[in-house]
């Protein structure tokens, strides 16, 4: 009995020895000196530098939108203004673009500020902007149907007066100023007096005497509903200001439509759909109210899913669960039907392995003790650091000698050597972690 309790406790006490003995022969100069490691660890491909476009101190006029474009970097972005009061932007930005819209700031006055762009790679940079005021266009741009066929919309085949006003300091109409008007997008045109081309893309018109500059457009016949913009610049400073608008399709039967039509969301990584994300879904034309449905009822959360009027909106959320596509039922009071989509599909890049924490150092102290007799002692060491439990194993072991606790659960516990006798001369006490790269220390007992 008690030779099988001497062998089962001289097996742990063998193996360190034996790695205590390898850790002396490499002290010495033992062993090959080479290291064969078919594992290398490869660098990850480096992330382009992070930046902006344009470069330098962008000029932004209060109320104009400008636009900053972000480069480089690993994709998605995030921004943070510091001075939200003048300028405030998106902290999760969508895309590569920032579209910055600032508040007005005091007539003649410039404000510098600055956005913080970071990206998932750790880099960030900084877009300085000074915003400005601006004196012209201070009402905005609008866009007045010629009926009211379609509320507020412009009726596919019909006519819109878009108009600016140009004022100066204090609000005084600048006349005499050469205002360009371009359809930016959708299915319109502006109208001329050119009989040879009536309708263009773009047009430059004089502001009156009351600082006002008007054109019409004329949206294309039979489009269908979307969305619409047209921009007005003076031709002298550059300023700008853009309207947004539907053109509704009116024409024929009151059709039923929505936008838009579809929505794609993908994540960056492969692991997961996207969860939180808003698409919002307008509504056009057929009879009010329209009833909103879901073929996955579970994947996405509409808030409402009753939508009052023509122009109005459903919202769509996301909640993680994929779906290639979902597909919306839109039916109106008249019985109307027609569709839009939802797809929202994982990405393709695998996701970042999280590094393997490095353990703390092992630690054993006192690193030594020496006393005059060591009979009838016991010698305490406390233990802390590396990956608990330790073995202890004493080398050469003299008769009587015994270790308590071993092996020592946790880190900060103490380990006790007694049964020392007198005159044993030095003794190695050797301490040994649970890690796969293990951690060794050696701390001795001297009796003289």
């Amino acid at each position: 009995m008690l030779f099988d309790r001497l062998t089962g406790w001289t097996r742990p006490a063998a193996a360190l020895l034996a790695l205590a003995g390898a850790l002396a022969l490499s002290a010495c100069g033992g062993g090959s000196g080479s290291v064969n490691n078919p594992n290398t660890p490869t660098n990850p491909p480096s992330v382009p530098t992070l930046g902006t476009l344009p470069g330098g101190i962008v000029t932004a006029f209060s109320g104009v939108p400008t636009t900053i474009q972000i480069v480089g970097g690993l994709p998605p972005y995030t921004a943070l203004s510091n001075n939200s009061a003048v300028l405030a932007v998106p902290f999760n930005v969508s895309g590569d673009m920032l579209v910055l819209v600032a508040n007005p700031v005091p007539v003649g006055s410039t404000v510098p500020l600055a956005i913080t762009v970071a990206d998932q790679s750790g880099q960030a940079t900084i877009a300085n902007i000074n915003v400005v005021y601006s004196p012209l266009f201070q009402s905005g741009l609008t866009v007045a149907p010629s009926s009211q066929n379609c509320g507020d919309n412009l009726c596919d085949g019909e006519t819109a007066a878009v108009t600016a006003v140009a004022t100066g300091i204090g609000g005084a109409p600048l006349p005499n100023r050469q205002i360009r008007f371009d359809a930016v997008f959708g299915p319109f045109a502006i109208v001329t007096n050119n009989p040879g081309t009536p309708l263009s893309p773009t047009l430059t018109v004089v502001t009156d005497a009351a600082g006002q500059a008007a054109v019409q457009i004329q949206a294309t016949t039979n489009a269908p509903t979307q969305s619409a913009q047209v921009r007005a610049t003076d031709v002298t400073t550059g300023q700008s200001q853009i309207a947004n608008f539907i053109v509704q399709r009116q024409t024929g039967t009151n059709n039923l439509s929505v936008i838009p039509p579809t929505a794609v969301i993908q994540t960056q990584f492969n692991t997961s759909c996207s969860t939180g994300f808003l698409i919002d879904y307008y509504i056009f034309g057929g009879t009010p109210p329209y009833t909103v449905t879901a073929s996955f009822p579970t994947a996405v959360s509409i808030v409402p899913s009753v939508v009052g009027a023509s122009g109005g909106f459903f919202r769509a959320t996301t909640n993680g669960t994929c779906v290639n596509p979902l597909t919306f039922a839109i039916v109106d009071a008249a019985g109307k039907t027609t569709t839009a989509t939802l797809t929202n599909i994982p990405g393709s890049q695998t996701p970042p392995v999280p590094p393997v924490p490095t353990p703390p150092t092992l630690s054993v102290a006192p690193s030594s003790v020496t006393d005059a007799a060591c009979s009838g002692k016991t010698f305490n060491f406390v233990i802390t650091g590396g990956t608990p439990p330790y073995n202890v194993a004493v080398p050469a072991t003299p008769p009587g000698i015994q270790v308590s606790p071993n092996p020592v659960p946790t880190s900060g516990s103490f380990v006790a050597v007694s049964g020392i006798a007198t005159g044993a001369g030095t003794i190695p006490v050797v301490v040994g972690d649970s890690a796969t790269a293990q951690q060794v220390r050696t701390v001795t007992i001297n009796c003289q």
